[in-house]
């Protein structure tokens, strides 16, 4: 059965392997805020069977777009903290929004229970394929003789903040340009348009491996298992990381004791290697956090986006 089947089976309720006791509990509402379909939403319901599957309870994703991601947390912090509605949450609501949104409904820092961050999606650097730039040192290079224009998917996105933040840390600047999404800022990279885009690697690693642009950093801890071949950015600047992630928190005030079983199942899933091949499969790396990993995660990624937001003064409403 593939995944999305047993997703719609199990938001049925008609998945047998479920022992009984799952049929006189109230399922799990997994709220995510992204459409379905997306990268966001698939990794979500990988999440999903395999808590069904570790906690014997039914889990149904429910798609609450908008706001950058905002509204879906909002429901998870204003939840009651019982263990029956849970938040698939990436980055941006926990660690951007509140810097550039003028009113935020919810504080990311106080409203939650963390409990693991399920898998992590690193930013990369894409150069045009003829502008001479082949990686960080080159790029620093080629930017000494004046700003080159840079593409982003979106103002206020962690791709936008990475390029700003890289910007910041080489001591150069470049001219933004933001796109609404890869699909149009693609061509103007590919003819030269723009010197430098600044993608995840879900959508950045296809044209590299195909040899329509060159991948010329990745910005995770260490050199990706998705393309071991291209460098870290922290290769050339000491401690760089920009990545996206999706992480399983609930409301504030969860007991203990549910908290540490989800958390549990979380490293378990995580963990598992059919569990890790498939968000490979999805462009992700798996990491498995325990809660107090997500929390100092939230807490360190807090304090490195906001300043940058203030600087590259993003705003969104």
């Amino acid at each position: 059965m593939s995944p999305r089947t047993l997703l719609g089976a199990l938001a049925l309720g008609l998945v047998a392997a479920l022992p009984a006791t799952a049929q006189t509990q109230p399922p799990i509402r997994l709220i995510v805020g992204f459409p379905p379909g997306g990268g966001i939403d698939l990794l979500t319901r990988v999440m999903g069977e395999g808590l069904a599957a570790r906690l014997g309870r039914t889990v149904v994703v429910e798609n609450r777009t908008g706001a950058g991601g905002n509204i879906a947390a909002d429901a998870v912090a204003k939840a009651a903290p019982d263990g029956n509605t849970l938040g698939a949450i990436p980055a941006g609501p926990l660690v951007i929004n509140r810097h550039i949104y003028r009113t935020m409904p919810f504080d990311p820092l106080a409203d939650f229970t963390p409990i693991s961050r399920f898998a992590a999606i690193p930013v990369v650097f894409l150069a045009a394929p003829n502008a001479g730039i082949t990686d960080i040192a080159s790029l620093r290079a080629r930017l000494a003789a004046g700003p080159l224009p840079c593409g982003t998917p979106g103002a206020g996105t962690t791709q936008h903040l990475a390029v700003a933040l890289l910007m910041r840390e080489i001591g150069r600047d470049c001219t933004i340009v933001h796109y609404r999404g890869t699909g149009p800022a693609l061509p103007d990279l590919l003819s030269g348009t723009i010197a430098l885009y600044t993608d995840t690697v879900v959508t950045g690693l296809p044209p590299a491996r195909d040899g329509r642009a060159r991948a010329i950093a990745i910005a995770s801890p260490t050199r990706s298992a998705l393309a071991p071949e291209v460098p870290v950015v922290a290769e050339s600047v000491p401690g760089f990381v920009a990545e996206t992630w999706l992480a399983l928190l609930g409301p504030r005030g969860m007991a203990e004791a549910q908290a540490a079983r989800l958390e549990d199942a979380m490293i378990a899933l995580a963990r598992d290697r059919a569990v890790a091949a498939r968000l490979r499969d999805l462009a992700s790396e798996p990491v498995g956090s325990t809660r107090a990993e997500l929390a100092e995660t939230i807490r360190a990624q807090d304090a490195v986006w906001g300043p940058v937001a203030r600087e590259a003064k993003v705003t969104a409403d």
